[in-house]
């Protein structure tokens, strides 16, 4: 039961974020409309890599940073095209867990927790971000796409 409300959480999340993510121009990627802020496209790799390595790390047991540079990431497409693949490498991976797989606990964190609870903060770490570049977008004035929410 937990697998099939998370798995459908994360795939709407994942559905509903995309268009933000496909808008992103060049000259947009390295812009910060806020003061000490970081740029917009490092808060979409960062969202991107942290998706990607809890879902590789929930099924596959391997906790690997990875990087989200704009030098290596340094234009939209690239940061498009990388989100199409991180978006579906997390959609098979969830895939592959099971109720069984969720209820497992892993201590490699700030305090235990089981599978179940780090998917559910993969979803509200990404939901964050998702936020704060609707915001970010909007302080550029960049259109926001509407999410089509249930009420």
């Amino acid at each position: 039961m937990h697998h099939q409300f998370l798995s459908t959480a994360l795939k709407r999340h994942l559905d509903e974020t995309q268009p933000l993510i496909d808008q992103i121009v060049d000259q947009d990627l390295a812009k910060v409309p806020i003061k000490d802020g970081r740029p917009v496209g490092e808060i979409l790799l960062h969202m991107l890599r942290s998706i990607d390595f809890y879902m590789v790390g929930l099924t596959q047991n391997e906790w690997v940073p990875l990087s989200y540079s704009l030098k290596e990431y340094n234009t939209a497409e690239a940061v498009k095209g990388l989100s199409r693949e991180v978006f579906d490498r997390a959609r098979e991976c969830v895939d592959k867990l099971s109720d069984r797989d969720l209820e497992k606990s892993t201590s490699s964190f700030n305090r235990p927790a089981k599978a179940s609870e780090i998917l559910l903060e993969v979803i509200e770490h990404s939901i964050h971000h998702r936020g704060q570049i609707t915001v970010y977008y909007r302080l550029l004035g960049i259109d926001v796409p509407q999410i089509p929410y249930i009420i």
